[in-house]
């Protein structure tokens, strides 16, 4: 009727998938926070361009 191995697989299923999602949202907030540093760095350079003109 009811397969506990199955929920158990399930459960297992969802852990890693929980634990991927994780990473996921940790690789996007690395990748967030290298861009503003670009950013700030380019604005820097542009300011900087200016200034010498």
């Amino acid at each position: 009727m009811f397969d506990l191995g199955k929920l158990g697989d399930m459960a297992k299923i969802a852990g890693e998938a929980k634990e991927l999602q994780a990473k996921q949202e940790r690789a996007v907030k690395e990748q967030t926070d290298l861009l503003r540093k670009i950013s700030a760095q380019l604005e820097t350079v542009i300011d900087l361009l200016k200034e010498g003109k």
